[in-house]
């Protein structure tokens, strides 16, 4: 991947489309999502125009696991990918040339909310709190993600050893029958997924990103160094729009959970009920170094990482 990135071009986020009417040129971008609540502001922003006003096109693409998002940045395959500061902090800290560009979302610093994720136990588990996960198996939608972070802190909180916990990686689609089956014991499930298992009656035992990172960045918007060091105004039109279609997702909910309808195969009644991420673009390098502390006490990084440059400035 660093061999990629001494190569990388900027043929991607260049590129440009014309009407035959002489329409203003738009430039073509891609970009990388999970499809949760989370993603929303992109699907709102090509809805409402806010990337067009940017001069851009963009192609939203699927992505299952966050630390996947990395080399298809690193090779220009995507231009933006929409993961936690986990995995971005993992690559920058062996060396690979990521930025992080925007914020997305927050958790919410009412630790005592209902939050859009949570720790789901399995039926036959037996386990009824998160005290009780000591020699349990749990899902997460990656290794050494977010997820499985705040779970390791929030565990720390409640007097469980983390390196007790057997964590196993999911996908988000897959997690409901591994719960149902009794393949895992517990899962760290996000809406619109966590309104199913609910409606299957399985049980909530912890909210681990608000037990552990309340009021933290949530999911932020990142790129290869070289891709808004070499487009620096392409990269600059998508910040702008993003931040727009996150303050019009904070103040529009509805809109959200429609537009969710369009990129998830959820039941309307679903989502409807789905709790939606607490929106805020608003981010600082201080933001992104506790991230890199946490990732070093818990194991996920060897060695000390200053963030105080991963933050790209427009």
């Amino acid at each position: 991947m660093a061999a990629a990135a001494l190569m990388l071009t900027s043929c991607a986020g260049s590129s440009s489309q014309s009407s035959a009417d002489g329409e203003a040129e738009l430039t073509s971008i891609a970009v990388g999502m999970t499809p949760i609540a989370n993603a929303a502001p992109v699907y709102l922003a090509i809805q409402e125009g806010f990337f067009e006003d940017e001069g851009l096109k963009v192609t939203p693409t699927t992505i299952q696991a966050a630390a996947a998002a990395i080399p298809s940045l690193i090779n220009d395959e995507l231009q933006f990918a929409l993961v936690s500061a986990v995995p971005t902090i993992t690559a920058a800290s062996k060396g690979l040339p990521v930025r992080v560009v925007a914020a997305n979302d927050h958790y919410n610093p009412d630790a005592t909310a209902t939050d859009a994720a949570a720790l789901v136990a399995s039926a036959g588990s037996g386990i009824t709190d998160m005290a009780d996960l000591g020699g349990a198996t749990v899902a997460v939608v990656g290794l050494k993600s977010a997820p499985e972070l705040a779970t390791r802190v929030a565990l720390e909180k409640v007097g469980v050893d983390p390196s007790t916990v057997d964590f196993v990686e999911i996908s988000y689609p897959d997690m409901v029958p591994a719960l149902q089956s009794d393949r895992v014991d517990a899962a760290v499930v996000v809406d619109p997924f966590l309104s199913q298992v609910k409606e299957a009656g399985l049980s909530v035992i912890g909210q681990p990103f608000l037990d552990g990172l309340a009021g933290e960045v949530g999911t932020t918007w990142i790129a290869a160094d070289a891709f808004v060091s070499q487009n620096a105004d392409t990269a600059a039109g998508f910040v702008r729009a993003i931040e727009k279609a996150v303050a019009y997702a904070a103040e529009n909910p509805d809109a959200v959970r429609e537009i969710m309808g369009t990129y998830t195969e959820t039941d309307p009644e679903v989502l409807a009920k789905s709790l939606l991420p607490v929106f805020d673009s608003s981010i600082s390098s201080g933001d992104l170094q506790y991230y890199a502390d946490t990732m070093l006490d818990q194991g996920f990084i060897a060695e000390s990482y200053d963030a105080s440059e991963l933050l790209w400035q427009r």
